[in-house]
């Protein structure tokens, strides 16, 4: 197994990070304001990142899922709220779309999800289920050639900016003969995808959040909504597998937000250390605080080798769900532990909003509880290992 990148990506990740050290102005404002600046999409659209992991014969560059992490490493270094709008569209929407859309789905939402003019939504969550996916009560049921949907979904992201909501309803079905086994609890799942101009849907308020400020996230209310039969993605009943199958793509983007965040992080504080002057030498001197800067960036290393080697085994065709699981299960526990390091090094001024250590302690968090919590992914990874 080789799971290190090759000259074309990193050549990729160089841009992105090049094109990242010119962020730094527009951050302030933006988490300030809640939302992320428009042109922003239109500069990665350039750049060919809302298209990575689209397929060039669909419009996209084609690049490997190693490739997509590294990039999302570079764009949460710099600014974590900008790198999980696009690891939503890019790698969940997206990359539904590419797996199991038709052609025609493929030629008309895809474009929209890479050109810049907007990104991608995904609705899994619901009021009632969070973890428990299987338990979700969003609904759908069919009218003449189409379908009427009904439901509410939580903590969406990029609503405010997204062509399409990547909706997971329920199908009811009329129920099996008598004595019959009971259906699994994902029974009639399905997959939909939903314009977000038609009428009956309502996106919610911007939710106020601990940290990712100017990611948009918001509930979204179906009511009554109709779509017609092309909103359909892959089959009746099958959407439950589809959604399991972009979260475990996903973790692999998520682990790769925690590694950026937390090498910020690491960054600032050495930087901080060497400047840094108390009981008349350098703080860096102090074995207190370099022992912990060198404990903290080893585990980010070894973090950025689990997510790559869940990368090169999507890419390669492999099975990859718990080796996803344990990235980012380690990546986003170890930026916990980086963030917090960073704020110790910096002492009282880490607490202060003037230094963006405290942002990346704030942004950090979310990645233990987003696309499946530490104990889900502690349940994946166990089951896997104990599977008969």
């Amino acid at each position: 197994m080789n799971p290190y990148a090759g000259g074309t990506e990193r050549e990729l990740a160089a841009a992105v990070a090049a094109w990242s050290e010119r962020l730094g102005p527009r951050i302030a404002a933006a988490e300030e304001a809640g939302k992320l600046p428009r042109e922003l999409f239109w500069e990665l659209a350039d750049l060919g990142v809302l298209g990575m992991t689209v397929p060039e014969r669909d419009g996209g560059l084609g690049a490997s899922t190693v490739a997509f992490a590294l990039v999302l490493e570079e764009l949460a270094a710099a600014w974590a709220s900008l790198a999980v709008g696009v690891s939503v569209n890019s790698g969940i929407v997206a990359g539904s779309l590419v797996r199991f859309g038709t052609l025609d789905q493929r030629a008309r939402w895809l474009p929209r999800l890479i050109d810049g003019s907007g990104l991608g939504a995904f609705g899994l969550t619901e009021p009632t289920s969070g973890s428990d996916a299987a338990s979700l009560r969003g609904t759908a049921r069919r009218d003449g050639d189409g379908w009427v949907l009904d439901g509410n979904k939580l903590f969406v992201t990029n609503a405010r900016y997204a062509p399409l909501l990547l909706a997971l309803l329920r199908v009811s079905s009329s129920g099996g003969p008598r004595g019959a086994e009971p259906p699994a609890r994902h029974a009639g799942i399905t997959a939909f995808i939903v314009p977000l101009d038609v009428a009956g849907v309502t996106i919610g308020k911007p939710e106020r959040k601990l940290g990712l400020l100017a990611s948009d996230t918001s509930a979204v209310t179906l009511d009554g909504v109709h779509v017609g039969a092309d909103a359909l993605l892959g089959e009746v009943g099958k959407g439950f597998s589809i959604a399991m199958a972009g979260l475990d793509a996903g973790r692999i983007g998520i682990a790769a937000q925690a590694i950026g965040v937390a090498r910020s992080a690491l960054a600032l504080a050495s930087a901080y250390a060497k400047e840094r002057r108390q009981f008349g030498r350098p703080i860096a001197d102090f074995q207190m605080v370099s022992f912990s800067i060198a404990r903290r960036r080893t585990e980010t290393d070894a973090a950025r080798l689990l997510a790559l080697r869940a990368a090169w085994l999507r890419d390669v065709g492999r099975p990859f769900t718990r080796e996803a699981s344990m990235a980012k299960l380690y990546a986003s526990e170890a930026a916990q532990r980086a963030t917090h390091a960073a704020i110790q090094v910096f002492g009282g001024y880490g607490y202060m909003r003037e230094y963006s250590v405290e942002r990346a302690a704030r942004d950090a968090r979310a990645t233990t509880i987003y696309e499946g919590t530490s104990e889900i992914q502690r349940l994946v990874i166990a089951r896997s290992l104990f599977a008969a």
